[in-house]
């Protein structure tokens, strides 16, 4: 009974600091990750896919915001392709290692299943860096287009202070 209360309280210490939404702030772009594909928020159109934030990001001119896209995208494709090149490789060499196959010595499977354990390891890391790659893409769309910029400025008629939306 004592652990059962115990685990109680802890849990509910954890529920305390879990948030169940994410905010979403007006005219900033919001990333949503969700299983398949990962979203972003801007403007109330939720943006899917490359096609929409290609057209997203090239909009902005942006050359580090296009080159966190552009490496959003090789990352997804390349850790995707190693992904799933591991994966098979992976089962061929767990099924090659554990029989008996005629043609295909145990040291061959044992081979396949450590190169496709690596490739899936780092097809799951590629994948990572590429959701990582568009959250900073966000960030910096925030951080220079949608805050306010103020500036104060001095002229020949003296001193100025511009806002600019």
């Amino acid at each position: 009974m004592y652990r059962f209360c115990l685990l109680v309280i802890a849990f509910l210490c954890f529920a305390l600091y879990a948030n169940a939404q994410k905010g979403v702030l007006p005219k900033q772009m919001t990333y949503l990750s969700t299983n398949k594909p990962n979203s972003i928020f801007y403007n109330d159109t939720l943006y899917n896919g490359s096609r929409a934030y290609r057209k997203l990001f090239y909009n902005t001119k942006d050359p580090d915001i296009i080159g966190l896209y552009r490496r959003h995208q090789f990352n997804k494709v390349l850790g995707s392709g190693l992904g799933t090149i591991g994966s098979i490789a992976l089962t061929a060499g767990v099924i090659y290692a554990s029989s008996d196959h005629p043609n295909i010595s145990r040291g061959t499977g044992w081979a396949l299943l450590g190169t496709g354990l690596v490739a899936a390891i780092t097809g799951g890391y590629l994948l990572k860096q590429a959701t990582s790659n568009l959250l900073f893409a966000t960030y910096f769309f925030n951080k220079r287009y949608t805050n306010p910029k103020a500036a104060i400025g001095i002229s020949g008629d003296g001193v100025s202070f511009v806002v600019k939306l």
